[in-house]
């Protein structure tokens, strides 16, 4: 399982989890997202490479090597760890976040086209593949399902252990226009 770690700025509290898993002796892909289309693109290239792959975004901390494992060891084809994000709980919104999901080769094979589909889907306020809607686009594509047998609907595992999500409004404001 490769561990994505996308970040657009650098993370005190990611930079030292990372650090952790690395020392552990886990290999972890850290890559910058030049402009806010770029997280989409990524997530679309990962998934046509069909690898399962568990994404750690840079304003989340707390993964450690054991959760790693638990990701490792799940046999679900889509999982998350819970944190919670201006108050509320993650795992019990729609969209649910990506702060810590794995997406696995079982759910790729599937439905190939899923990421690509997902990105053009509208999102208020954002255009297609800005990576604010992502969560979104790809909850809601996996949970209602697509045009054939093999794009059945998915169900997300949230029972891994918490990790934590540094404080903060997204970068661009979206959260503070009415």
């Amino acid at each position: 399982m490769r561990i994505i770690a996308p970040y657009t700025e650098r993370s005190d509290d990611n930079e030292l989890c990372l650090a952790m898993l690395r020392e552990a002796g886990l290999e972890v892909y850290s890559i910058l997202l030049p402009d806010d289309l770029a997280y989409g693109r990524l997530l679309a290239d990962l998934w046509a490479e069909g690898e399962t792959w568990l994404n750690i975004e840079h304003d989340i901390f707390g993964v450690t090597p054991e959760i790693v494992h638990e990701f490792e060891t799940c046999p679900e084809e889509w999982c998350s760890s819970p944190y919670f994000y201006f108050g509320m709980p993650v795992s019990g919104t729609p969209g649910g976040g990506l702060g810590c999901t794995k997406f696995g080769a079982q759910l790729m094979a599937r439905w190939p086209g899923m990421m690509t589909q997902a990105m053009e889907l509208p999102y208020t306020g954002h255009p297609p593949w800005h990576w604010c809607g992502c969560d979104w686009r790809i909850y809601y594509l996996l949970r209602h399902g697509g045009l054939y047998s093999s794009e059945w609907p998915a169900e997300r595992h949230q029972t891994h252990t918490e990790v934590q999500h540094r404080a903060g409004p997204p970068s661009h404001g979206c959260r503070d226009k009415p």
